[in-house]
């Protein structure tokens, strides 16, 4: 899925921590939801299936471009408003697209090593399920996704911030 879904899960699962356990201390804080942020990339990368996500760019396409286009301007939103209190959540649940987009691809010009694992897990949780990658309906149910986090989110942040 894309980058505000990731972001907003990872900032989703600290204040849910928080929320639960607020007088927990940072460090108790990192070590259970820092591993929770990361593994929460693959489970939902694999369920990307359910959305439009076309493997290649295609800078060629107007819907694909404007999608893209939202959707980055949505992540640089939301990482203005949460950046600071939620930074290492945020690197947690993207750092298999960081590795795997940035460091190696970009740099190293390599293949993924995070992101198959997100496949395997793909194909076990969904063989049967038809693949919606390609339909361009589907970004309604990443929309509808990233709108209930985002809720989600404001009232967890929003609880913690009064409590």
């Amino acid at each position: 899925m894309q980058a505000p879904t990731h972001i907003l899960t990872g900032i989703l699962l600290l204040a849910t921590f928080q929320a639960i356990f607020p007088t927990a201390p940072l460090w108790l804080q990192v070590v259970v939801v820092l591993p929770l942020s990361f593994a929460s990339h693959f489970i939902i990368d694999a369920c990307a299936i359910f959305t439009y996500h076309p493997p290649k760019a295609d800078w060629k396409d107007w819907f694909w471009v404007s999608y893209h286009l939202v959707i980055y301007i949505g992540s640089v939103v939301i990482l203005v408003f949460f950046i600071v209190d939620y930074w290492w959540v945020i690197i947690a649940a993207n750092l298999p697209d960081i590795v795997d987009w940035l460091i190696l691809r970009l740099i190293f010009k390599k293949g993924p090593v995070c992101h198959p694992i997100a496949d395997k897990l793909r194909n076990f949780l969904f063989r049967r399920t038809p693949n919606w990658n390609h339909k361009r309906w589907t970004v309604i149910i990443e929309f509808v996704i990233i709108g209930v986090l985002l809720t989600s989110v404001l009232l967890l942040t929003n609880l913690i911030s009064t409590g």
